[in-house]
């Protein structure tokens, strides 16, 4: 996948984090390779942030390589954009 389906995705992402956090700086920008736990993202709002993603993007998480394996937005849109084993790409 190019850069621009990457940036459609973690756009989307920043987009869903901001609408399941509470307690987003408002008018903050996000940085998109900062940790989750640096961000200030308590468990249950990274809770609800997978819960949107897989209702939005009905990504196939990869069992060894869990979504909670991932860190950031960054990493997480990374994973979705990746080619599945079989060579489909993922939407």
């Amino acid at each position: 996948m190019g850069n621009a389906e990457l940036e459609r995705v973690i756009t989307r992402l920043e987009a869903i984090l901001v609408e399941v956090w509470d307690e987003h700086p408002g008018g903050e920008p996000i940085d998109r390779d900062a940790s989750f736990l640096n961000l200030g993202v308590d468990s249950l709002t990274l809770v609800h942030l997978l819960d949107r993603i897989e209702s939005d993007f009905h990504p196939e998480w990869d069992p060894d390589n869990p979504p909670s394996a991932f860190s950031s937005l960054l990493s997480l849109a990374g994973s979705m954009t990746t080619h599945k084993p079989d060579g489909a790409a993922r939407k």
